[in-house]
């Protein structure tokens, strides 16, 4: 296998351990940097909390187009304060570089979870009820995700252990009320291939206008991934995976796992989402969630605790985990912030920076 290429990383803002910006936050420590910019972990002094604090390397703040886009989402993540969609808490410049004031969470991602196999159904749907809850709310806004994945959807950890979903990174955010937010909000054009391979809608894999069904499609590949404990496509390199979101027809879960109680009615949910045409799709999120809710929880629940849930299956190269350093963690530890909450900051943060790297790249590139 071909190694992949050194990356140079563009000079980061420097923020020292307990410095205050803008007289309110008090850095604490480096949670991670990349190619975007880095992630700190800073005490509100007004609010009195933890939060995380996103800043913009020296390089991409200094693209105007980047800059203004990157302000302007920030900006319309504050009219999505809902429970089931990470907080927002602020934004500001610091060294000429802007940067967002994110909640800390504590627990892990879903794609975390799956890691230790298949969750039963009524989780499952538990689960995928809460993401498309917080999805109907930003469709309700004007706003798609497009990058829906496992890896952002975060399971916080409660005091009765039951999962609490929050929605992460719109850092691909798509405006589509254009009366509200403006005309120039849409930060990919037609053409462009934005987003997860494993997935992504067979519109977006084409490179064309995603809307509020492609997300619908996203949560589908979730939700069969909770069901099965892997992706509806399994192949081994991008290309493979675009072709099969856009041509290869979509594995049905009757025939992968018959022993799951109402195989057949979420096969149902399962394949409308997964349409290749998204006039077949449901509408929208909300739309989906309605489906969802009608299932009998008591049937799902019949065979539930007889049944034990298979092995993930392995995911092909290319899947990329996301780890705070080891360093981080213990430090975190001296300071009275666990290491799972360190890595949950990590996690959150470097899925949009992931994302804002992608457009950093087209928008240097042209």
């Amino acid at each position: 296998m071909v190694a992949p290429p050194r990356i140079s990383l563009p000079p980061v803002v420097q923020l020292e351990p307990g410095r205050i910006i803008d007289e309110r936050y008090r850095i604490h420590s480096l949670i991670g940097e990349g190619g975007v910019g880095s992630v700190h972990l800073a005490d509100d002094l007004t609010e009195r909390r933890w939060v995380a604090i996103k800043v913009l390397n020296e390089d991409v703040a200094s693209n105007v187009g980047l800059r203004e886009r990157f302000e302007r989402e920030t900006r319309a993540l504050f009219a999505l304060a809902h429970p089931n969609i990470v907080a927002v808490h602020d934004f500001g410049v610091v060294e000429k570089a802007p940067y967002l004031v994110m909640e800390v969470l504590e627990g892990q991602t879903l794609e975390s979870l799956l890691e230790e196999g298949a969750l039963a159904p009524a989780r499952a749907l538990d689960i995928v009820s809460q993401l498309l809850n917080g999805l109907a709310f930003a469709h309700g806004q004007g706003l798609i995700h497009r990058d829906l994945k496992t890896a952002n959807v975060f399971m916080v950890r409660t005091p009765d252990g039951r999962d609490y979903v929050k929605l992460l990174d719109f850092g691909l955010v798509k405006f589509l009320d254009k009366t509200r937010w403006g005309a120039e909000t849409t930060l990919t054009a037609v053409g462009e291939v934005f987003g997860t391979p494993a997935y992504m809608s067979p519109e977006q894999a084409m490179g064309r206008r995603a809307d509020a069904r492609s997300d619908v499609y996203s949560v589908g590949v979730v939700l069969f991934e909770m069901l099965t404990g892997r992706w509806p496509f399994m192949v081994e390199d991008r290309a493979a995976m675009l072709r099969a979101h856009i041509a290869t027809p979509v594995p049905w879960l009757l025939e992968m796992r018959p022993d799951l109680p109402m195989a057949t009615e979420l096969d149902t949910i399962l394949q409308r989402a997964l349409a290749k045409e998204s006039a077949q799709r449901f509408a929208d999120a909300r739309e989906m969630a309605a489906a969802v809710a009608a299932l009998d929880p008591r049937a799902l629940a019949g065979r539930a605790a007889s049944q034990q849930e298979p092995a993930a299956a392995a995911k092909p190269p290319g899947a990329s985990p996301v780890a705070a350093s080891g360093a981080a963690v213990e430090q975190a530890r001296q300071g009275g912030l666990s290491g799972v909450a360190w890595i949950a900051i990590a996690v959150v943060a470097f899925a949009a920076l992931a994302c804002m790297l992608a457009v950093a790249i087209y928008l240097i590139a042209g």
